[in-house]
This record gives C-alpha cells, structure tokens and sequence, in this order.
C-alpha cells in the first residue's frame, strides 16, 4: 500500500532566540527558557496522512520570562514574533520549503511554505490569534504573537496582549505558549525531504 504513494519527509527546526542581555533598554532581563532548538519529523506515507495532514500538538513550549530592572521602570514590556527560514540564500525559493532531496525524477514543483500551519495556544489566550491555526506565504513573513510596541498590560490580568513584566513560574497561563504544528500538502509536489526553521524571536519594546 506504502509504494502506490509519494513520500514526503519534512523536517522542522523550532529555533527560540530570546535575548538574554542584562543591558536591556527598560527591563533588565528578557529571555525564553528553556533557549535551545527543537526538531521535528513528519513522513507521509500512507493515504491517511495526506488525506486528512499531520497534527502535532504541543510541539514545543514557549516560556516567557521578563524581569524588571532593580530600579523599576514602567515601560518594560517586550513583544514575541514567528519567522520562517528555508535557506533562502542557498537558491531555495521563498515560497518553498528548503529541498535536502527528492526521490524520483522531480519533475513537479517542491512543497509551498504554506502547507506548515502553526497554533499558538495559553490558557488565557494571551495572543490575540491564540488557538488559531496560521501560516506563512513565503520568507518575507512575520507573524505575531504578542506584538511590538502595544500599551503595558500587566501579568496578572490574564487577558490579550499582556506583555508586562513577570514569568511563566509566576504566571503561568500567561507566559506559558503550546506550539502546535499541522501539515497537509497534498499529492501534486516532488516527494523528497524537505526542511523549515521556525524561528520565534522575544524582545523588549524599547
């Protein structure tokens, strides 16, 4: 049965690249804990997977801490974004995902970046697109979790856009994101390998 289909292997990397500085501009510590990378492999190779795509909750978890400075200053607050890198600058196209190999004769065209759908999810659905599974079009991309430069919510409130001061050990349901991926690309593009970095990026507004 596995051999009358195309097999697509896809690897994710999930960067984190918070900024860990003790110099920051208004808070004096800005980081995701913990910072390191996460992969993962989807393989899809059975009428199944590509009838109803691959979701894989919990992923990951993003964990927010942001500190203030010994003399508080009130306009600490920071903002969490999603980026998409394919190795553009090798010749990989922007719209599609990086080729390792393909399998075959790759006469068709290989996988859109927008087959990867991705949800963001808290218990106090902190981010406006919380549970809302989103994708990216290309390279250029940026899409927000928390974004730049809002009005300080404090932690605490549990509500959107809080992007005060505080840490997943203190509030929890707040700073705490679930990462969950889904994948569905169809039958029309090269099977092969393929390979995206998701890269989530924490700041301080400044």
């Amino acid at each position: 049965m596995k051999g009358n289909f195309k097999t697509y292997v896809f690897l994710i990397a999930i960067v984190f690249s918070g900024i860990r500085m003790t110099a920051q501009v208004h808070c004096g510590l800005v980081s995701i804990v913990p910072n390191s990378s996460v992969n993962q492999i989807v393989v899809f190779d059975d009428f199944t997977k590509y009838n109803a795509g691959v979701t894989i909750n919990s992923v990951t978890r993003i964990r927010v801490t942001v500190e203030d400075k010994t003399v508080v200053d009130p306009l600490c607050s920071w903002n969490l974004r999603m980026f998409i890198e394919n190795n553009s600058g090798a010749g990989t196209p922007l719209d599609e995902w990086e080729e390792l190999t393909t399998y075959g004769n790759g006469n068709a065209n290989n996988p859109q970046i927008s087959a990867l759908q991705i949800r963001v999810r808290n218990s106090c659905s902190t981010s406006p697109s919380d549970n809302t599974f989103r994708s990216f079009n290309d390279t250029s991309d940026i899409l927000d979790i928390i974004e730049q430069m809002l009005p300080v919510t404090p932690a605490g409130s549990c509500t959107q856009n809080v992007n005060g001061p505080g840490s997943y050990l203190t509030n929890f349901d707040e700073f705490n994101f679930d990462i969950d991926i889904r994948i569905n690309p169809g039958f029309q593009y090269n099977p092969g390998i393929f390979n995206l970095n998701i890269r989530f990026r924490l700041e301080e507004n400044i």
